[in-house]
């Protein structure tokens, strides 16, 4: 196991879906802010204060690209 945590991020339905394969565990979010702060919360409550794993990036993996547009809707 690498020293951070890899999240493969997918949409499903109007959520996005955050998995980490290694350790276990998921989360969602209904846009991209609410989905950071949703892994940042997981990643705290999973493990206990003073846990060197609290030190580990997180990578985020876009399973579909997003796509942007200039325009602001």
């Amino acid at each position: 196991m690498k020293n951070e945590f890899a999240f493969q991020i997918e949409q499903d339905d109007e959520m996005l879906v955050a998995v980490c394969h290694e350790p276990e565990m998921a989360t969602q979010g209904g846009n991209l802010d609410e989905l950071l702060t949703m892994i940042r919360d997981l990643v705290r409550c999973r493990f206990d204060e003073g846990d060197e794993h609290l030190t580990w990036p997180i990578r985020l993996h876009f399973l579909h690209d997003p796509v942007l547009s200039a325009r602001v809707a």
